[in-house]
């Protein structure tokens, strides 16, 4: 059966990494750096324990397949739009590491740069499948915490060093639906209430949390910490717009995850060749670029055909979209 909050959380969290993209300062980017943690929680819940080789398909057929081909595509893209703006003489130097090692420097093309995530998160569940296949998964904590501490630095060795401090968050998610957790809390306003505050309160400690770069803010084991009540808050937002006329808006985002994902900055970048000076434009009207990149994307994603959406989020196993 299907659970709406699970799909509004996802719709939630895409809204958020578009804000994390939208050239909003740091210091605001940094109270919502830390959702990749919750988006993990969620893979872990929806985990179903199959074959070695199963899981192994349809982790290529899910995530692998729509990463290679959304990252080609946003690099030809972005090698379009240099040669107007002329932003890099050297367009594919980060290619081959990146479809390879997943590694993401800063001077990737932006547009590809979100990416990263579909890379990280496959190597993430494959790491788990052997986890559960060797029947060791209650040392996944320990992994975690040790790469944590002894690993803040990006690395071209396949996202292991980010893989293993996430997945902590898997193991979690898996470990709390086989508890019977069920997506559900009490006094969902009071949570939200709680753990926003928390939230504001700890990123003023620890700062930016970057996945990414391995780099978990100033202190970080209390990355951990904030990751919990960022976690606690997405899933209380989830439990409050179930059932009220919102809920269709971050439904929509949730199911289309992948398109929004790959195209959230490239379809809005198309535009970037009209303006004088992009960046300039971009670091002063940086809200007003993030509702526009929320407002493209909902239009797009609620009128355009969904078997379209699935070609270009490189979904081509899907023949059918599900209601």
């Amino acid at each position: 059966m299907r659970i709406k909050e699970i799909d509004i959380a996802k719709g939630f969290l895409m809204v958020l990494i578009i804000f994390a993209h939208s050239y909003a300062p740091e210091r605001y980017v940094s109270y919502v750096s830390n959702v990749l943690a919750s988006f993990m929680f969620i893979s872990g819940f929806l985990f179903k324990e199959e074959s070695f080789y199963l899981k192994l398909k349809k982790i290529f057929l899910n995530i692998l397949v729509p990463f290679y081909f959304m990252t080609t595509i946003g690099y030809f893209l972005y090698f379009a739009i240099n040669k107007v703006l002329h932003l890099t003489t050297d367009v594919f130097s980060t290619f081959f590491d990146f479809i390879i090692f997943g590694y993401a420097p800063i001077d990737i093309p932006v547009n590809v740069l979100p990416l990263w995530y579909l890379y990280m998160f496959s190597i993430a569940e494959i790491c788990f499948v052997i986890f559960v296949r060797l029947k060791v998964t209650y040392l996944i904590p320990l992994f975690s915490i040790l790469s944590t501490i002894l690993v803040n630095v990006q690395t071209k060795f396949f996202k292991l060093e980010v893989v293993f401090h996430g997945l902590v968050w898997f193991y979690l998610g898996w470990l709390f639906k086989r508890k019977g957790f069920n997506f559900k809390v009490k006094k969902p306003l009071l949570l939200l209430g709680i753990s926003g505050f928390l939230i504001f309160l700890l990123t003023g400690l620890n700062g930016f949390n970057d996945w990414r770069e391995a780099n978990y803010g100033n202190y970080p084991l209390i990355s951990y910490v904030v990751e919990f009540f960022t976690l606690i808050f997405v899933i209380s937002f989830s439990n409050l717009v179930v059932s009220r006329k919102i809920e269709g808006f971050f439904m929509l985002f949730g199911k289309f995850t992948l398109f929004v994902l790959g195209y959230h900055i490239v379809i809005p970048g198309l535009f970037m060749p009209l303006i004088k000076d992009p960046l300039l434009f971009l670091e002063k009207f940086w809200l007003l670029n993030y509702f526009i990149m929320v407002f493209f994307m909902y239009l797009i994603i609620k009128f355009v055909p969904e078997k379209l959406l699935y070609f270009l989020s490189g979904q081509f196993y899907i023949k059918k979209a599900s209601g």
